[in-house]
């Protein structure tokens, strides 16, 4: 038995480089595996040796013996199999039957020098995937060798095809393809059990299927921009087959060649949704066009635990010099002691009050300050406060005009 890899072209002719040597600038993935058996050592030298000057990337391993080839099969990988027809013991149909038996898609090319309809009609019907007569021409071995090629090369997209299908199938998260128009055409198991939905269903149904119902929130699909790099990804809540909510962090991807979008999705544990709407919430306090700020009442002389954007718009601080100090940091000479301590007062009493300060901004600025004060409780006891702050020096007019 010869091993697999570069195969010397004929005896005594020209030794080539080791199996594990490349000369040619091919990479491994490119060699293209032949298995040949003919009981004939002559026609084993030519096929060698004219696949070999067809294209550089065939490593030919020969066998004269059909039994010892799938022995060969067994233990090393192969591309495809090029077999005689007439061979002692088991001719090239059976041996074609015992090769399917070890894997029904490999390329097999029957080359035979006993050629007739009824050869090549029992070939077809067992799955033969080439079928030529052998001449002597090189025409005939450039034949072969493209027959060879295009057997390979869609032997391996198919095994491509069939790793990434089983990738998504296994794959930890929900993964669907959709159509440009938003259309589903294809969702793994994990995506539809996430949805509550048999798979089937899904499949022909609009990605709006999964919108909360009564939602006025922008279709997802639009949230991309094609001009830019086509990826959107954040949490989202989705509705489930039986109208319940589902929160999930989605990644969509959009393919401008495909004109699909692929979407994965995996579902938010409680802690996670917490988070999120957390998130989300503190994104709007801090869009806010007003001062908000939170106070920790379980901390001695309540001090700013949280101020949002519009407060440090409102009173020229940045939030680093804010954190950890009481919000009396803006009062000043001409704040009024009274108004004060009505606020002092509700803050003892954890009650809500409304009250008009003149406070200070950093630079000095004297303005109108209407503050609402609200204690926020947990399980029954105050934690915390939050303070709206508003200026209303146009509604009060400039201090010190009045």
């Amino acid at each position: 038995m010869v091993p697999l890899g570069r195969q010397p072209v004929s005896r005594g002719f020209l030794e080539l480089h080791a199996p594990d040597t490349d000369f040619s600038g091919h990479d491994d993935r490119d060699r293209i595996r032949v298995l040949h058996v003919d009981d004939d050592p002559a026609v084993s030298d030519l096929v060698v040796q004219f696949l070999d000057r067809e294209d550089a990337r065939f490593d030919v391993a020969t066998e004269t013996d059909a039994t010892v080839a799938l022995e060969t099969l067994a233990s090393e990988s192969v591309d495809c199999i090029v077999s005689d027809y007439q061979m002692p013991g088991m001719d090239g149909l059976e041996f074609l039957a015992a090769v399917r038996q070890h894997d029904p898609d490999l390329p097999f090319v029957l080359f035979t020098g006993k050629g007739s309809e009824e050869i090549a009609s029992d070939a077809i019907e067992a799955g033969v995937t080439g079928y030529l007569q052998k001449k002597g021409c090189r025409e005939q071995y450039a034949l072969l060798a493209n027959r060879i090629e295009q057997a390979v090369a869609h032997y391996r997209a198919e095994q491509n095809a069939e790793r990434s299908l089983r990738a998504l199938e296994h794959a930890g998260e929900g993964i669907a393809f959709l159509d440009d128009e938003g259309t589903f055409i294809y969702v793994n198991e994990v995506f539809a059990d996430l949805h509550g939905y048999d798979r089937q269903t899904l499949i022909g149904e609009s990605f709006d299927v999964l919108t909360v119902s009564g939602s006025k929130s922008e279709p997802l699909l639009t949230l991309l921009n094609r001009t830019t790099p086509d990826r959107w990804r954040g949490p989202a809540i989705h509705q489930r087959a039986d109208g319940s909510p589902l929160p999930v962090e989605v990644t969509l991807t959009y393919s401008p060649p495909d004109r699909s979008y692929v979407c994965t999705v995996h579902g938010q544990s409680d802690t996670e949704a917490l988070q999120a709407e957390l998130s989300l919430k503190e994104m709007a306090m801090d869009a806010a066009p007003i001062g908000i700020v939170i106070t920790d009442s379980g901390t001695n002389d309540d001090p700013v635990i949280y101020a949002n954007g519009g407060f440090c718009r409102l009173t020229g601080y940045d939030e680093a010099e804010i954190l950890g100090l009481n919000c009396r940091f803006l009062q000043g000479d001409d704040t009024d002691t009274g108004a004060v301590a009505q606020l002092r007062a509700a803050i003892d009493a954890r009650a809500v009050t409304t009250v008009d300060l003149l406070n200070y901004r950093k630079d000095g600025t004297p303005f109108w300050n209407r503050v609402n004060l609200a204690p926020i409780r947990v399980d029954g006891r105050v934690t915390h406060f939050v303070g709206f702050q508003q200026d209303i020096t146009e509604l009060k007019g400039e201090p010190g005009l009045e």
